[in-house]
Parts: structure tokens; C-alpha cells; sequence
């Protein structure tokens, strides 16, 4: 994976992460306390953002900066990586009680998966 990928990569999951959260580009600069433009461009790949830029972005849009930097390395599972990420984060935001409810449900269709397997 090249630079231009990876930035493409992290930027769609910043996106994909602040549209499931119904944020604007200029809310989560100003949570983030940076530039509207500059997250325009983070979004788009366009830019390579410092580590720093990247750790204010995950904690206004309340996600763990360990699970913004987590890329797949296979390209193919990138939709897929993208909406666990937004599920983790969504995840987080709730609840123990709730949480331990959709691990359970999550553990039991998984299981009902692959025995139908």
C-alpha cells in the first residue's frame, strides 16, 4: 500500500465514521479544533495529516485513535473495516449493560453462521 492509499484509506474512515454520527466538516473542526478545509482535504486523502491531527480528529469524533490507525491490509476488506470501526465506535457510546446485550446477540449469530456454514 502506498502513501496516497493509505491516506485515501484513512480519510474514507474518518468520513464514513463522521457521517454515521451526523457531524458536519465544520462541527468536527471545530471539536477537532482544526480548519474546516484541512478536514475537507483529510477526508479526501489529499493531505498527510500528523499523527497529532489524526489523534484530536478520533478524540472529537469519540473514537479510539488505535482503532482510526487500524487498516486492513487487504484492500478488498475496506467497506467491511470501515463499518466495524463505525460499529466499535457506536459501541462505545452506549451503555455496559447495552453492550454486553449486542456482544452476546453478535457471538450468537456468529455462531449460528457457522454452523450453517
Amino acid at each position: 500500500m502506498n502513501l496516497n492509499e493509505l491516506l485515501k484509506i484513512l480519510g474514507g474512515k474518518i468520513r464514513t465514521i463522521r457521517r454515521s454520527r451526523d457531524i458536519s466538516q465544520e462541527k468536527l473542526a471545530e471539536l477537532a479544533g482544526l480548519h474546516p478545509t484541512y478536514i475537507s482535504n483529510i477526508e479526501q486523502g489529499k493531505v498527510n495529516a500528523s499523527i497529532y491531527s489524526y489523534y484530536v480528529i478520533a478524540n472529537a469524533l469519540n473514537v479510539q485513535f488505535q482503532d482510526l490507525l487500524n487498516i486492513s491490509a487487504d484492500k478488498l476488506n475496506k467497506k467491511i473495516e470501515n463499518d466495524l470501526a463505525v460499529v466499535l465506535s457506536q459501541l462505545r457510546t452506549i451503555s455496559k449493560k447495552k453492550q454486553a446485550i449486542f456482544l452476546s446477540a453478535a457471538k450468537g449469530l456468529i455462531s449460528g453462521i457457522d454452523k450453517s456454514s
